[in-house]
């Protein structure tokens, strides 16, 4: 994420927008040290610096661009610099005092403040950035948007089958999941003598938590992650392919900055749904070249969200509120 501030006569703007690919990890990361964390004087004079966020008061607009791209990056960035505008300044910089706005004096400023947020899609985060960060007086606006679903792109005649878990609350999900996925899943694959096992995770916390649980079980496993060197993806890559591991465990950030093409897949489970549609089509059409291919999702009705965005708003709407918990589509 980079954030990028434009004055002009009127207002002030701030643009927040996903990382170029022509600028690496560690040029973002000297930006945000030396704008928000004051990291140039901690290398130059070997002290710390005093957190300076005054340049970020006088924000009128925010514009938050490809905010689903700056979810595959670090969204607590975004977070915290939206909790720094708009604050009293704590020093008094060369400004004339009889020209500031009275309800910048009176930390009102947030009340006047346009934010916009762009995205090709949405998450509990933006979600919850809406109702927690936007609180223009004039009220706000939310595009909802009617989804057809991804299934016609599937280039397969392969049984998906969809497996409801009940979660009461959001801080109960995770845990949910892991206990269906252990008590109901993972005993079948176990049993099953046939590899090829290709496992998807959305989020990294899920990634080192199966990684975690796969080495506690002694499966036969590799693992693909955003973090992954290039060599060890290569080997796993090969050992999957050639049977050597049972079982592949593939992160969706890593899907999302490499693309990578996985061979020798038989059995796809979906730990969870990933959040970019695309992205579903994509994991079901590798396994192509397995005579026998089987699907196996896994969804809560927290997971509307992602679902709509697979299958349909409509048929999302029938699997969260039907009796029955598990659904096939062909």
């Amino acid at each position: 994420m980079v954030a990028r501030k434009m004055n002009d006569s009127r207002s002030a703007v701030m643009l927040l927008f996903g990382r170029p690919r022509s600028m690496s990890m560690r040029q973002l990361q000297y930006l945000w040290t030396e704008k928000i964390d004051g990291g140039e004087d901690v290398k130059k004079k070997g002290h710390a610096k005093e957190n300076d966020s005054d340049f970020l008061s006088s924000i009128e607009i925010v514009v938050v661009d490809h905010a689903d791209v700056i979810s595959m990056q670090n969204w607590s960035h975004l977070h915290s610099v939206l909790e720094q505008l708009n604050q009293l300044p704590s020093k008094e910089h060369v400004a004339n005092v009889m020209r500031i706005r009275p309800w910048y004096l009176d930390q009102h400023a947030r009340y006047y403040r346009q934010t916009i947020v762009l995205s090709s899609y949405l998450t509990p985060e933006m979600n919850a950035l809406f109702n927690g960060s936007c609180s223009n007086y004039e009220g706000k606006v939310k595009l909802v948007t009617e989804f057809t679903g991804v299934l016609p792109k599937i280039q397969l005649e392969v049984r998906q089958v969809y497996e409801r878990f009940d979660a009461s609350s959001v801080g109960e999900s995770d845990d949910a999941r892991f206990d269906y996925f252990c008590t109901r899943v993972y005993p079948k694959i176990q049993e099953s003598d046939e590899g090829g096992v290709l496992l998807f995770v959305s989020s990294y916390f899920e990634y080192i938590r199966m990684s975690n649980f796969l080495k506690s079980q002694d499966a036969s496993f590799c693992r693909i992650g955003e973090a992954t060197s290039q060599p060890d993806i290569s080997r796993a890559r090969l050992w999957f392919f050639e049977g050597q591991k049972k079982i592949l465990l593939y992160s969706e950030r890593s899907h999302f900055f490499h693309r990578y093409k996985i061979r020798g897949g038989h059995h796809l489970v979906v730990y969870s749904l990933p959040g970019r549609k695309d992205f579903y089509p994509e994991l079901v059409n590798m396994l192509g070249e397995s005579p026998n291919p089987k699907c196996n999702v896994l969804f809560s009705p927290l997971d509307i969200l992602k679902l709509e965005r697979i299958v349909g708003t409509s048929s999302a709407r029938r699997l969260i509120s039907s009796d029955k918990s598990m659904f096939v589509f062909c």
